[in-house]
């Protein structure tokens, strides 16, 4: 119990308040200075990396481009280094509740660590983030009338699995949390371990080098189950890490903008 403090926290994960501050400050100037750009790509295939080479070209370096069409769903965004970790949820959290100044975020402090000097970042109540993702539109929903497939192959389970809506570049870089286009419905439990730790590797690697960060997604005519495909590249299009999983738990849902996104196939 030598390691902890009074609400069981251990030292090594508390932070001074100044530390805190600085990092509020900084995620505050980010959000001050506007959302990252995002460019819809209707003109030809970004499923591929000369489509996404040639759409990242014409665009500032750090804003997404994503499409949509009946056969796929894709996203990429050109991290320069240090950026990854441009935002942090939980002062996006903040910001949502109006904690947008070095008062409101003393209050803050105090309601999450009282008046002492060291604790954790401050928390606003509930999670207004998540909630404002699973009210916004999406283009690949799961199929609520269906039950999960008991005979998945997903190895491992929530208490209660269910689809999350997730997004297809981190929020971390990206600083959004509500767009159609980068928002998707996956399985919860894929999207809270393997491909958590997977982005979390890369948003770590962002902190050294320049990273292009691509996101296909699909539904396999062969097996029917909704692909994501991440391919991770260096600012030479050279690819430095790449991993796919299948969603065999639920059945889903796949929306287009018949007319408008549906003829580059």
């Amino acid at each position: 119990m030598e390691n902890v403090d009074i609400f069981g926290r251990q030292y090594s994960q508390l932070i001074t308040y100044d530390q805190a501050l600085a990092k509020f400050k900084r995620y505050l100037k980010f959000a001050q200075e506007g959302a990252t750009p995002v460019y819809e790509v209707r003109s030809f295939e970004l499923n591929n990396v000369f489509g996404v080479k040639l759409a990242l070209e014409q665009v500032p370096k750090g804003a997404v481009v994503w499409q949509h069409t009946d056969k796929w769903h894709t996203a990429a965004v050109y991290i320069k280094s240090g950026h990854g970790h441009k935002f942090n949820r939980k002062a996006l959290n903040l910001f949502s509740h109006g904690v947008t100044s070095e008062a409101e975020f003393e209050r803050a402090w105090i309601n999450t660590n009282g008046e002492y000097e060291r604790g954790v970042f401050p928390k606003s109540p509930g999670d207004y983030t998540a909630g404002v993702r699973r009210q916004q539109e999406s283009y690949i929903v799961a199929a609520k009338n269906y039950p999960e497939n008991k005979n998945s192959k997903i190895p491992g389970s929530l208490k209660k699995n269910i689809p999350h809506r997730t997004h297809l570049i981190s929020a971390q870089t990206t600083g959004i949390e509500s767009h159609k286009g980068l928002l998707i419905d996956f399985d919860g439990w894929l999207n809270m371990n393997p491909m958590n730790q997977f982005e979390i590797g890369i948003l770590d690697l962002s902190d050294q080098q320049d990273i292009i960060w691509t996101v296909n997604i699909w539904i396999d005519p062969k097996d029917h189950w909704l692909h994501w495909h991440y391919q991770m590249y260096d600012s030479q299009y050279n690819l430095i890490a790449q991993k796919e999983w299948i969603d065999d738990r639920w059945v889903y849902i796949w929306r287009y903008d018949e007319g408008k996104q549906d003829k580059l196939t």
